[in-house]
C-alpha cells in the first residue's frame, strides 16, 4: 500500500533507548543492575513500526487587532485522522516521502478530508481568538490539506500494560493502552 509518510528520524535502537526506564519492569531491572553491579544483557524486544494518520493543514489567516492593524499569520495545523482532534503543529516537520507500507501496519483514517477541514475551521476560530486576540473574525484560507502518516515505534515488553509506543515525529512515549488504535493493533499483531 502506497502512503505518504514522514521520514523516520529515529532508528530501532534509539526508540528502545527512549523507553528504557519507562517500563516498570525495565526500570526495576536497570535499577537492580546498577545497585548490584549486574551486567545488562542486550534484551530482544519485538519492535514494529506502525503508521498513524494525520491531516496537515497549511493555513493562512489575516486578523485585525485594535491597535496593531492587520496581521497575516502562516502556520501549520494538524487534525488527527483517527480521533478528529486538532491543534497547531509545534515541531519542525521532516521531509515527506511516498513509501510502500504493509497494509497491516497502516492505521486507516476514521475521518475524511471534508470532516478534517470542518474540524480545522472550528479549531481555527478558537485558536486565533485565544492566542492572537483578534477583534474581528479572521479572513482565512486553507492553502493545502494533506493526509500524512507518522511512524510510531511499537515496543513490546511482553504485555500490553508494559509495552510502549514512541512517536517518530515528536519522540514522545506513551503506553500502548493510552492510544486506543495502537491498543487494538497490539491485540491483533503482538
Amino acid at each position: 500500500m502506497e502512503i505518504t509518510a514522514f521520514e523516520k528520524r529515529l532508528d530501532e535502537t534509539t526508540a528502545i533507548e527512549r523507553t528504557r526506564n519507562l517500563s516498570t519492569k525495565e526500570y526495576v531491572y536497570t535499577w537492580l543492575a546498577d545497585r548490584l553491579g549486574w551486567e545488562l544483557d542486550d534484551q530482544e524486544f519485538d519492535v514494529m513500526i506502525v503508521y498513524y494518520p494525520d491531516y496537515i493543514a497549511y493555513t493562512t489567516a489575516t486578523i485585525r487587532q485594535t491597535l496593531r492593524g492587520n496581521k497575516t499569520l502562516k502556520f501549520l495545523a494538524a487534525v488527527d485522522a483517527v480521533t478528529g482532534r486538532a491543534g497547531e503543529v509545534d515541531v519542525e516537520l521532516p521531509t515527506q516521502r511516498t513509501i510502500d507500507a504493509d497494509q497491516e501496519l497502516v492505521i486507516p483514517p476514521q475521518i475524511d478530508a471534508e470532516e478534517a477541514e470542518s474540524t480545522w475551521r472550528e479549531w481555527l476560530f478558537k485558536y486565533v481568538g485565544r492566542y492572537h486576540r483578534a477583534t474581528e473574525m479572521p479572513e482565512y484560507s486553507l492553502d493545502e490539506l494533506e493526509l500524512v502518516y507518522t511512524p510510531y515505534w511499537v515496543i513490546d515488553y511482553g504485555s500490553m500494560e508494559e509495552s510502549l509506543a514512541v512517536s517518530d515525529l515528536t519522540g514522545r512515549t506513551a503506553r500502548i493502552e493510552e492510544i486506543e488504535v495502537l491498543e487494538e493493533f497490539y491485540t491483533r499483531h503482538m
